[in-house]
């Protein structure tokens, strides 16, 4: 039977989800209900009303949607309209926790180092005298074997983040294990004067063989503020989960932190571009104010020093002056941001951990601006013929959405607003194939997901590993690939599971740390 444009959750739905089904035109036909059928017995157990969803330009229009959240008996089922049928799913309050389990075994095999690949030492660019330093461990970034400080910092806050909020998520895997294998390595990548270097990479990317095959020499990127800030604020959190087991490592982590924002203290800031002879991820942001907020707010958070929070403040109220640019989302003003480029919603969301110590009145303001925030995400969702929270669809945008979701979390945790929580879900939705393309975009999860990832141990091993989350459609057309196949699509349709669309299949850490965030809490 031919794949029909029936569009769900192919992982499935806890029990008393909302459940929505999505079906394009072509497939609705002159049918106006759609049928939710038992697999194991073939019997309807519900029959609902079709719907023209909202247009949006992101999915290209077109489509129709109908609400099946009244069943909620656990089961194996899958959507019927017409002669049509969806790809199954099941319901359970379970549904999620192999899903989570595979997507957090993707950092394991993401390990560098331990006697296997990239144990050679590395040259500091720049150095006048040959300088080289000796940096093990950390995990791969993404689809190459660079490892970035920008980008591990924000993972190891969206898995720390999530462990806080629902450990319970947890109970078959060591996460705070694997986090501290990456923070070993970030501790590493300190100079003495605090300092931090943006990331260790070759000089080039490799072209598509396992790890131990890549033998190029390894250079220590120069240090930057954004890596010396997201260092700060990361280690300091982190430290607060390791004081009980192990206190030597959580005064590392403090000490390690508070030398970095000594540093940042006594220089002004150090942007990172990459110098003409290193090509691999540059990870270069122009504005580290939001970096320098999150570092602050850590600090704060874990000395008691009031400094800190005075300093992070002033950072807040000067950035919130910025005017906002509709048309360059990176150009947005105060937001609470969770992505690389973005991380002042982690420092808020530290700050939140002690509202106790806050005062009322910043306290007020930061609901008021969470809130805001997230309300504006539920109005674009309902504007989306799927539920899509953002109005850009670019680079990583499943990470991305997820990230929105993170904001929409703590807005339903400060208000308990269900919108807020069913938007979120939603996200998810969309991920595991409630989307114009049918594809749940998590390797190994669903019917239908991606086997030819930009993964360099992937593409070189011939079999795809497991539990990682493409970067999705792209709207930009960033690579070769994309260009010639997926131009005039709508931006949702840009997406193509082929090794060379890098801007739409490659996987990164931190849009998997991004996807256990919300999995974890939902």
């Amino acid at each position: 039977m031919a794949e029909a444009e029936i569009f769900i959750n192919q992982v499935g739905y806890r029990l008393l989800d909302n459940k929505n089904v999505f079906v394009s035109k072509a497939t609705k036909g002159e049918s106006q209900e759609f049928s939710v059928i038992e697999k194991a017995s073939g019997k309807s157990v519900y029959t609902g009303a079709l719907v023209a969803a909202p247009d949006d330009a992101e999915s290209g229009g077109g489509y129709f949607t109908g609400d099946f959240s009244s069943v909620t008996a656990a089961g194996e089922y899958f959507v019927k309209v017409g002669d049509k049928e969806s790809f199954a799913f099941k319901l359970a309050d379970n549904v999620y926790d192999e899903l989570t389990l595979s997507t957090l075994k993707y950092f394991t095999e993401s390990r560098c180092g331990q006697g296997i690949c990239h144990t050679g030492v590395a040259e500091v660019y720049g150095s006048e005298t040959g300088e080289t330093k000796n940096v093990q461990g950390g995990w791969h970034d993404a689809g190459d074997y660079g490892r970035y400080v920008v980008a591990g910092t924000k993972t190891v806050m969206d898995l720390l983040l999530a462990y806080k909020k629902a450990p319970e998520s947890f109970k078959n895997f060591d996460l705070l294990g694997e986090v501290r294998f990456e923070l070993e390595w970030l501790l590493q990548m300190q100079r003495d004067d605090g300092a931090v270097y943006h990331k260790i990479s070759c000089y080039h990317f490799c072209p598509f063989i396992m790890p131990q095959e890549e033998k190029d020499k390894l250079v220590l990127a120069p240090v930057s503020t954004a890596a010396t800030a997201d260092f700060a604020g990361c280690l300091a959190y982190a430290s607060g989960f390791y004081k009980d087991t192990d206190p030597s490592f959580a005064d590392t982590l403090v000490n390690a932190a508070i030398k970095a924002q000594n540093y940042l203290f006594s220089h002004d800031d150090e942007f990172y571009i990459n110098p003409p002879e290193i090509t691999t991820g540059g990870y270069g942001d122009r504005d580290v104010r939001d970096e320098r907020y999150f570092a602050l707010c850590s600090l704060f958070a874990v000395t008691g020093e009031e400094n800190y929070l005075t300093q992070a403040l002033k950072l807040r109220e000067d950035k919130k002056k910025d005017n906002p640019d509709p048309k360059h989302p990176w150009n947005c003003g105060w937001q609470e941001g969770f992505g690389w480029p973005f991380v002042s919603g982690y420092g808020t969301e530290i700050l939140l951990e002690k509202s106790e110590e806050l005062p009322q009145e910043l306290l007020a303001e930061i609901h008021t601006c969470i809130i805001s925030q997230a309300e504006k995400y539920i109005e674009t969702s309902n504007e989306s013929a799927f539920k899509y929270c953002s109005k850009f669809v670019f680079w990583g945008s499943n990470g991305a959405i997820c990230d929105l979701a993170h904001t929409l979390l703590i807005a339903y945790e400060l208000t308990g607003r269900e919108d807020f929580y069913m938007v979120a879900k939603a996200q998810i939705d969309f991920i595991l194939g409630a989307n114009p393309l049918n594809y749940c975009y998590v390797t190994g999860a669903g019917t239908k997901s991606p086997v030819k990832p930009h993964h360099r141990p992937s593409g070189a091993s011939g079999k795809v590993y497991p539990g990682m989350l493409a970067g999705g459609p792209c709207g930009g057309l960033f690579d070769a690939y994309a260009k010639e196949h997926l131009a005039g699509l709508p931006a949702l349709k840009c997406y193509a599971d082929a090794e060379p669309s890098y801007s739409t299949n490659e996987v990164a850490i931190y849009w998997n740390s991004a996807l256990v965030y919300i999995l974890a809490q939902i």
